[in-house]
């Protein structure tokens, strides 16, 4: 028996749909509604450049710290 761990392809869909995509079309919106560049939303929010763009390709699973530096970043939260 094969015990390796499954490629990601061998996973169920995620049930509620894309939330990466989901979360990588709000940042991209909501960045361009302001004018910010990547570059200025790593400013603001103290990410790297690079990870932002992981963001919002898609590629990223944000952790907890992420999301409220992006938050907090762009204005989501009071």
């Amino acid at each position: 028996m094969d015990s390796r761990r499954p490629l990601i392809e061998d996973f169920p869909a995620h049930p509620d749909g894309d939330p990466a995509g989901d979360l990588a079309r709000a940042v991209q919106e909501r960045r361009a509604a302001l004018g910010w560049s990547v570059a200025e939303l790593a400013e603001r929010s103290g990410l790297a450049e690079g990870q932002l763009r992981a963001v919002e390709a898609g590629h990223a699973a944000p952790t907890l710290p992420l999301l409220a530096a992006l938050s907090e970043a762009l204005r989501v939260v009071d």
